[in-house]
């Protein structure tokens, strides 16, 4: 019978390779996302591609939607507890620390979320983020900005959302000629400068 340091060595051992076995087959859904559409992707593929066999993959997932739906979680859930722990009102005071948190996870592994997000998987789970976000940021700003309806501060989200996606997605393709901290300085500015125009009513006139 094992003594209790050698069953906690084992333990820590099979944890660290179930977190390795998971971490292969996240980087090669991406990329085969990446390479074709979400419908030809197969298990057989994805095991091939990060060479393990099935029963590592079954022994996480039940099956590719499974997958998917996991690593959409994890993605959203980083960034709406964020958002949630900050609030946007604060975002939009100071922008800096949100983007720079934003980029910063992404920049520990750039190429796995380059392969996940530049492809029709991102339009899912950015639509999941602003779905699962939409009723609270609406009601925190619209609450702030006393003198703004609903209906005006919906249609500034739009408009600030859209400019920041569009510059990250230029990032991330790398198609940006400059550093993440001047990305990151650029976008603070133009999400303050949208909400001094938008509060001064000098924006949608």
């Amino acid at each position: 019978m094992s003594n209790p340091a050698e069953a906690g060595a084992a333990q820590k051992k099979q944890q660290r390779n179930s977190l390795r076995s998971e971490k292969l087959i996240k980087k090669a859904f991406a990329k085969l996302l990446h390479e074709r559409d979400f419908s030809k992707i197969t298990v057989s593929d994805i095991v091939k591609e990060a060479e393990i066999c099935r029963g590592t993959f079954y022994a996480h997932y039940l099956d590719i939607n499974d997958l998917f739906e996991q690593m959409e979680t994890e993605i959203v859930s980083d960034i709406t507890n964020y958002i949630n722990a900050t609030g946007v009102v604060a975002f939009l005071d100071d922008p800096r620390p949100t983007v720079e948190f934003c980029l910063a996870l992404i920049e520990k592994d750039k190429e796995y979320y380059k392969n996940l997000l530049l492809n029709k998987s991102a339009m899912m789970i950015s639509e999941k983020i602003i779905r699962d976000m939409r009723e609270k940021v609406l009601n925190e700003l619209t609450s702030s900005l006393k003198l703004k309806t609903k209906e005006e501060t919906q249609t500034f989200l739009v408009f600030v959302s859209g400019g920041i996606e569009c510059l990250f997605i230029r990032w991330l393709k790398n198609d940006v000629p400059m550093s993440t901290d001047k990305v990151v300085t650029m976008m603070c500015n133009m999400i303050s400068a949208c909400k001094f125009a938008f509060v001064n009513e000098t924006l949608f006139l």
